[in-house]
């Protein structure tokens, strides 16, 4: 692949359709006075609220970030978005997660925050979330340049204003190190970057240094050069989920015990307990100058533990203001009660950025439920505090960065400070199937066809033909499981369809194209990491860290070039561009690890594949692999329930709220499994997207978390760090139960929607499909030049006939490709086509696209070129060639304003280039629309360009290339924009 990229197509004469009007885009619509959360504040927070300096910050996740939300009592509580987190160019990834806390002085708080899907990753979650700091008089968020771990007890936040990050080398084979990194969120500069070996947490900065609890003890940290030594304080007290500082050193743990959860005090000597509560019915929560614990609270006695609080709330704690005032229950997105939601285009955005806030006053007990809107504008405040941009003084590839390490990015395009070079190869992902690829479009199946194709999958009956050309990929014919046939289970049987729906769920939210499509579009296929950059637009390919898991079911066998045993073209194009195809072979999968457990001799309860229950060993395996060698085989550690990365506390994932949805980290990958077997992900239009199990016991019943620990695995389950080692010592290899007498009245079956043998059922499409080989208005010798010459689409659009009159081109970058001195490269072609996108929408159901970018990010520009055929044109001593111009726009997808050039070519006449403005969001109406900019005279080398680079883009809004009609006209009408003919 040449670093250039360049995608050159032709057109065709067609005829045209009756214009869209081209009326003026609509004025914003003002923002919304503040809504407050208490709508009696005095009867509610009492008669002084007004004067309180209370507030609260909290976070969650959906399709557009983390959203970071603020509220004051002062305002009645009235929630607003102060800041909003994600990777602009991850729009594959689906939802985002993560994690915010205070600092001492409630000026900033810090924040972990990556995709959800990276949960179900070892590496990524030990080491692959993104983190930053946010002023919080003005939401301005400083990003720190270090990958982090994703996980309940991080980031760390203490009595001042120095935050905690760590990132974990753990594996299944150690316990690695614990990399530290300390941030003064005052300006988001990195003091210090130190490990320990061990498997650190709970790291929290307190007045007189900081601790976190290593190897199972509460230890002091203190540098030791680059090194960080820990000295332990005391044992903590059991499997923990919860650790705050509070006044004169003290600390305050919330361990496991007995079924029930127990909050105990560390004075400086040992640790005392405080009382119990119902196992899940306490929190432990900073506030300021100390702690509180929340919840069920009767049992705990907190007379001799000055600065720890006690707050009696009802229902779930989820988080509390700074002076203890006001109590979360829930802070939720609406969208992540169907994630399927999700899509490019804000008016697909259904329910992201609407967030559910309910919460509890704690001095009345008085209760609210408030919807909040993200996009809402927050009240104006104070941004005095200081923080400068200093983070990312040391990363290499942040915008706006530099060639010669002095000056703007447009340097680079001089070549000051760097050589120009060649191509790089290794810079090219080992995926087999690649990015951008017409022919490789992956269908977006609606929920009921993909429910469809499991329940026959199951049973062997996933026969559905797929004729040659289906969908225009070009593959020959198959039958889904003729490519990838029902696993042959050790023991017979057959895996419960309820088991591989939870899988889908977790996987890809039902997901075979990208976020950017929805039912009915296609795409690029769903890959949680294309390039094996982490998916970021500063970070370079990287062949050896690719992720080649394609699709719905997330199959990675047999698609990675760097394996032997790869699938040939059939195999994996189906793989990619059929959902149904995508499903069987990840039945395959999963049949294989419950075989490798049986060659084990590794049994839960019955052993009968019949109960979904006792699937539980195998999701194991799925997520996180078998070891089916040595004396210690069997399942590694990362996905033990007793796994301290996960909180002792923690009820089954979905069973009381969706929002177990928004911190999915919080529970291992079977857990999460069962969880949405027992609760379906819902639909777009708010629809269950499958069939509950059926359950007698109306719960699936899932295992102990100690149940997985004992004297075989050198595991203690009443250790805070229960197999301290992370080896292969503490691999689970036995047989295990926890329903005793196993049968139909006490364990769970699979519930069939749909009959075997029956037929594919509709597709439920979001949008209708967009016009085949249209054309605008009554102009049939219109030349249409679309961004596809060849017209590949997913709905039988087929192909132009006639004389081929047009072309259009796409470059990717500028061409540069640059080696700095310290032998680090900048290549324009491959950060721009990082996020470069295809989508089934727009004319004949196809469009690129990528997203607007300012003026100093010019290694983003992506151009799009329209022409008509050269050969057509005349010479520039001749008249010029006059065409009415109209650009076609999708139904969804695009949102930019951007800039489209008029440009003649050379000509004696004295006519010049030409631009206009378009916003492809408001100018479609949310139709597929034609829209005539005007006439202009073109005569040879005459085009129209367009690309991203926009005065004040941000990364965020949607720049699509579609068509673009050329009608011959003899009359000169400047049209909507005003264009400058200068023909005669």
């Amino acid at each position: 692949m040449n670093p250039l990229l360049i995608m050159s197509v032709v057109a065709a004469s067609a005829a045209l359709v009756p214009l869209a009007s081209s009326e003026t885009a609509p004025a914003p619509v003002a923002a919304e006075s503040t809504p407050r959360l208490f709508s009696t504040p005095t009867a509610d927070l009492g008669a002084d609220y007004s004067a309180s300096s209370d507030s609260i910050v909290q976070a969650t996740g959906d399709a557009e970030g983390l959203h970071i939300l603020s509220a004051r009592e002062s305002d009645g509580f009235s929630f607003y978005e102060i800041a909003r987190l994600n990777r602009k160019e991850l729009s594959d990834v689906g939802p985002w997660t993560g994690y915010v806390c205070t600092t001492g002085s409630g000026n900033y708080a810090a924040a972990v925050y990556a995709p959800s899907v990276w949960s179900n990753k070892a590496g990524a979650y030990a080491q692959g979330a993104f983190a930053a700091v946010i002023r919080l008089a003005d939401g301005k968020v400083t990003e720190i340049p270090d990958r982090v771990q994703l996980a309940y007890f991080t980031p760390g936040c203490g009595t001042g204003d120095e935050v905690a990050f760590t990132s974990s080398s753990a594996t299944d084979t150690s316990a690695g190190t614990t990399t530290v990194i300390s941030v003064d969120a005052t300006d988001g500069s990195v003091s210090s970057r130190r490990t320990v070996d061990g498997f650190l947490t709970h790291v929290t900065p307190t007045e007189k240094g900081s601790v976190g609890v290593l190897a199972g003890n509460l230890v002091d940290l203190k540098a030791d050069g680059k090194k960080l030594s820990a000295r332990k304080l005391s044992a903590v007290p059991g499997p923990m989920f919860a650790l705050t500082t509070s006044k004169d050193g003290a600390v305050d743990v919330g361990t496991v015990e007995d079924g029930k959860s127990v909050i105990s005090r560390f004075d400086g000597k040992a640790f005392t307990e405080l009382g119990r509560a119902p196992k899940g019915d306490v929190k432990l929560l900073r506030v300021a100058g100390g702690d509180a614990v929340v919840g069920d609270v009767k049992g705990i006695n907190t007379a001799k533990a000055p600065g720890l609080a006690k707050h009696a709330v009802d229902g779930r704690v989820a988080g509390i203001s700074r002076q203890g005032h006001l109590v979360t229950n829930s802070v939720f997105s609406e969208q992540m009660k169907g994630i399927t939601e999700g899509g490019i285009g804000s008016s697909q955005k259904k329910g992201a950025g609407s967030l559910t806030v309910k919460a509890t006053a704690v001095k009345t007990g008085a209760k609210a439920t408030k919807l909040v809107d993200a996009d809402r504008k927050r009240p104006k405040s104070d941004a005095s505090l200081p923080m400068g941009p200093v983070a990312f003084a040391t990363r290499d590839d942040d915008e706006p960065r530099t060639c010669g390490e002095g000056g703007p990015e447009s340097q680079c395009l001089s070549g000051s400070g760097a050589t120009v070079i060649g191509k790089i190869e290794t810079m090219e992902t080992p995926c087999i199937v690649k990015r951008n690829d017409p022919k490789r479009q992956a269908l977006q199946a609606s929920a009921n066809q993909v429910e469809w194709a499991v329940d026959q999958a199951v049973h062997g009956k996933l026969t559905e033909s797929r004729p040659a050309n289906w969908h225009s990929t070009g593959l020959g014919a198959y039958t889904p499981q003729g490519l990838f046939p029902k696993p042959v289970l050790t023991g017979g049987g057959e895996i419960p369809a309820q088991v591989m729906l939870g899988i889908l769920a977790q996987e890809s939210n039902f997901k075979q194209a990208s976020w950017h499509s929805m039912n009915g579009d296609s795409g690029n296929v769903t890959r949680s990491d294309w390039l094996g950059n982490g998916n970021g637009t500063h970070s370079y390919p990287d062949a050896s860290s690719a992720d080649c898991g394609y699709g719905i079911a997330q199959v990675t066998t047999g698609m990675d070039a760097a394996y032997p045993d790869q699938l040939d073209t059939l195999h994996a194009g189906a793989v990619t561009t059929d959902y149904a195809a995508n499903i069987a072979a990840g039945l395959g999968i999963l049949g294989e690890k419950w075989n490798q457990l049986k060659d084990l001799g590794m049994n839960a309860n019955s052993g009968s594949p019949a109960y979904v229950e006792n699937w539980y060993m195998a999701l194991w395996g799925y997520n996180s692999g078998v070891y089916p060698y040595g004396a210690n085989a069997g399942l590694g550690f990362f996905n033990n329930p007793i796994n301290p990365s996960y909180p002792s506390d923690r009820k089954p994932f979905l069973r009381y709220s969706y929002g177990d949805a928004s911190t999915p980290g919080e529970w291992n990958y079977p857990e999460k499994i069962l969880g949405w077997a027992e609760v379906p992900q819902r639909t777009w239009n708010n629809e269950e997207s499958y069939a509950k199990p059926n359950m007698p016991l109306s719960v699936l019943k899932t295992p102990p978390y100690g149940l997985f620990c004992d004297a075989s695995n050198v595991c203690d389950p009443a250790a805070a760090d229960p197999c301290p080692s992370w080896n292969n010592l503490c691999y689970w290899g036995k047989s295990v139960e926890w329903i005793g007498g196993q049968s139909s009245s006490n364990s769970s079956t699979e519930n069939l929607s749909y009959s075997l043998g029956s037929g594919e059922p509709a597709l439920q499409s979001k949008y209708d499909h967009g016009p085949c080989i249209d054309h605008p208005g009554p102009y049939t010798n219109a030349i249409i030049v679309d961004d596809l010459g060849e017209h590949e689409d997913t709905y039988g659009c087929g192909d132009f006939e006639g004389a081929w009159d047009g072309k259009f081109t796409l470059q990717v970058g500028d061409n540069f490709t640059m080696q700095r001195d310290d032998y680090s490269y900048r290549a324009t072609p491959y950060i721009a086509n990082i996020d470069l996108h295809q989508l089934g929408a727009g004319y004949d159901h196809h469009v690129y696209f990528t997203h607007s970018y300012d003026y100093e990010q010019v290694f983003h520009r992506v151009t799009g070129r329209w022409q008509v055929n050269q050969k057509s044109l005349p010479s520039g001593d001749d008249i010029g060639q006059r065409y009415k111009v109209y650009v076609h726009l999708p139904s969804h997808g695009a949102e930019a304003t951007v800039r489209y050039d008029f440009i003649p070519g050379d000509n004696t006449s004295g006519a010049k280039p030409d631009y206009c403005n378009i916003n492809q969001g408001t100018r479609s109406a949310g139709g597929n629309t034609w829209v005539e900019m005007g006439t202009f005279s073109f005569w040879k080398g005459g085009r129209i360009e367009m690309d991203n680079i926009q005065k004040g883009g941000t990364g965020d809004d949607n720049v699509v290339f579609d068509a673009i009609a050329f009608a011959p006209t003899l009359y000169a009408d400047p049209g909507i924009c005003q264009l400058n003919d200068g023909g005669l």
